[in-house]
């Protein structure tokens, strides 16, 4: 069979486009951002002679650059080092995905711990790389989407929609129809998740001839949700304006006129069209008036970002040869033929025979630590190593049992034998050594009991020793370290004042793991609040209920009233929030809530103020307790 040949002339082109589009759309979309009402934009509402700097392609500059660094090999280990070393966000889920690995917890365990924002936008707006790494392959780009997802969305609908975009974008490349595209990109993602309800509904309205005002309407009657950044709603507004529009402004209006997340929606809407008619299809009407500059947000720093969209698509196609080395994507790229599909190249989802198939990813569970050994490994041919935290996740308390599961796969085609051991924080009680016999094909499971003792850290670095024995002998010591983190100690009262004390594995405070029945009425929370050094610090009661909170018996902010539920360190209510001048040492914090018929949410945050010395303000103050 012919092979299937894209024409590099066209790949740069529909690279170019494709970013072009996500600057076009994220500048049009950037002002406007929050807004839940309906819009009446006809063109960029602020405009200056360059695009908005817009975490949408920030994101994105960040995994070139990884994989300029690490190679095409690159998995969620990697990327979420990259996080910790050049992206100072605060933002929603942004925030809890760094604090999480600043603490040493690595993906997916980072995104899916403490984090409330798993289900919004901040993985489906960088989904471009991806694609236009791997163009053809939709496959290949779905792995990658998912490796990067799961770093700060795992468990949440922004992994699926990250995967979805990823997906279409990535076969656009030789798919222009909108509704086939749609339906590939449905085929990567579970049928049940909220994100592919809401596109299959809009689907269905649109087919039924419902407008785009209508079909706005049913997108948040029957998918919506308060949070503006929530994911499978601003998916449908994208896939809104890419149904209904006439061309390429009229589609990104519409779609960033529906309000929302505006910048995410315009800007992946601007992507996916941009790759599809290439370079040349954006109107000069859209694209002169920011040029071909890019602008990188201040937070995002320590790397050689490109300063404009030619290089960007330089350096996306460079790097893309590895990726299509690497996974052997059956694709030519060749410089004197056209671009050619040869009948009967591409299966029943879309993808072209030959293709990565991403499925089993979607088997793994959100709450566990994976690994590959010996370190390095990108597929399942050695040892595979699964570490299971329990519900609660990779939390201890103060003088507390705590259960963790190991398994271990033994996918090389010999024996494996030796003992386990495991490196245990001094202070802690646990297991004794574990003999292992491990045969090919098979595995075995170690489920151990630690004891913490009462002197807390914040968190603790612990070593799985794996030490493979030879002919009875000692042969080689893999030694596999993870993290746990220190729980948070209430005294809770309910309105009865019958009082218990509490040990919540993050900053909600869990009330109803406390009393079978939250009743209506006044709620206390009671902890020391450990804050290492002297510093000022940003101290959130984030909840939608009336609070008051106290500090060494001083009130520090009080609000009675019914808000929004917004756990963000960056932007919860202000009248839920003090700044604190706070010393060293040990601080009596009290927390009074009042619950009616809606779910008591409360979220304690110690956090940095606006006023940083670097950028990258609102970061989380990993070392602070409440015990």
């Amino acid at each position: 069979m012919n092979k299937v040949i894209l024409n590099e002339k066209n790949y740069y082109s529909k690279v170019y486009g494709g970013w072009m589009g996500k600057n076009i759309g994220g500048s049009l979309g950037g002002p406007v951002e929050g807004k839940k009402q309906l819009l009446n934009l006809n063109f960029y509402p602020v405009l200056s002679d360059s695009p908005m700097e817009n975490d949408d392609l920030d994101l994105q500059l960040v995994w070139l650059h990884a994989l300029e660094q690490y190679g095409a090999r690159i998995t969620s280990k990697e990327l979420g080092q990259e996080w910790v070393e050049h992206v100072f966000f605060p933002y929603d889920e942004y925030g809890y995905a760094l604090t999480n690995l600043r603490k040493g917890l690595v993906a997916p365990i980072s995104g899916w711990f403490n984090n409330p924002f798993a289900n919004c936008m901040g993985s489906p707006i960088r989904s471009e790389i991806w694609a236009m790494s791997s163009p053809g392959a939709p496959g290949v780009a779905a792995y990658y989407a998912y490796q990067d997802a799961i770093v700060d969305h795992a468990g949440g609908e922004g992994v699926y929609g990250e995967v979805f975009f990823a997906v279409i974008e990535s076969a656009a490349f030789f798919e222009s129809d909108v509704n086939r595209l749609l339906y590939i990109g449905l085929k990567f993602i579970p049928e049940d998740c909220r994100t592919s309800k809401a596109v299959r509904d809009l689907m269905k309205w649109h087919a039924e001839g419902q407008g785009w005002f209508q079909a706005r309407e049913l997108i948040l009657k029957h998918h919506g949700r308060e949070n503006f950044t929530d994911a499978p709603q601003n998916i449908a507004f994208t896939i809104l304006g890419w149904l209904y529009g006439e061309s390429f402004g009229d589609s990104i209006l519409k779609a960033v006129n529906c309000g929302y997340d505006t910048d995410c929606t315009g800007a992946t809407l601007g992507a996916i069209l941009g790759i599809i008619g290439g370079k040349e299809s954006i109107p000069g009407k859209w694209s002169k008036p920011i040029g071909d500059k890019i602008k990188v947000s201040a937070p995002v720093k320590g790397f050689n970002a490109p300063k404009n969209l030619e290089e960007l698509t330089t350096r996306t196609l460079k790097v893309s040869r590895e990726v299509m080395a690497l996974w052997n994507v059956p694709i030519e790229l060749s410089g004197d033929k056209k671009t050619f599909v040869p009948k009967g190249s591409f299966n029943e989802k879309g993808q072209i025979k030959g293709d990565y198939d991403p499925s089993w990813l979607w088997k793994y569970s959100f709450t566990t630590d994976n690994y590959l050994l010996p370190f390095g490994s990108a597929q399942k041919l050695g040892t595979e190593v699964i570490i299971d935290y329990g519900c609660e996740g990779p939390s201890v308390g103060s003088n507390q049992i705590k259960e963790i599961s190991f398994n271990l796969k033994n996918h090389s085609t010999a024996t494996i034998e030796g003992v386990l051991e495991l490196q245990i924080p001094n202070g802690f009680t646990g297991p004794e050594n574990k003999c292992f016999e491990i045969a090919p094909g098979m595995d075995m499971d170690w489920k151990i009991v630690l004891h913490s003792d009462e002197v807390n850290k914040a968190f603790y670095n612990l070593e799985l020793h794996i030490n493979r024995e030879h002919d009875h002998s000692l042969w080689n010591s893999t030694k596999l370290p993870f993290t746990l983190v220190t729980s948070s100690h209430w005294t809770i009262t309910n309105p009865d004042k019958e009082e218990i004390h509490l040990i919540c594995p993050g900053n909600r405070i869990a009330f109803e793991k406390g009393f079978d029945d939250l009743k209506n009425g006044i709620y206390i929370a009671k902890t020391k609040l450990v804050n290492p050094c002297t510093r000022k610090i940003m101290l959130i009661g984030a909840t939608a209920s009336p609070i008051k909170a106290s500090l060494n018996g001083k009130i520090i902010f009080e609000d009675m009233n019914k808000t929004d539920f917004m756990p963000a360190y960056h932007r919860a209510p202000s009248s839920k929030q003090a700044i604190i001048d706070l010393p060293a040492g040990e601080h009596l914090l009290e927390i009074e809530v009042t619950k009616d018929e809606d779910t008591l949410d409360v979220f304690i945050l110690p956090v940095a103020t606006n006023e940083t010395k670097n950028p990258g303000s609102c970061y989380y103050f990993i070392d602070t307790m409440m015990l």
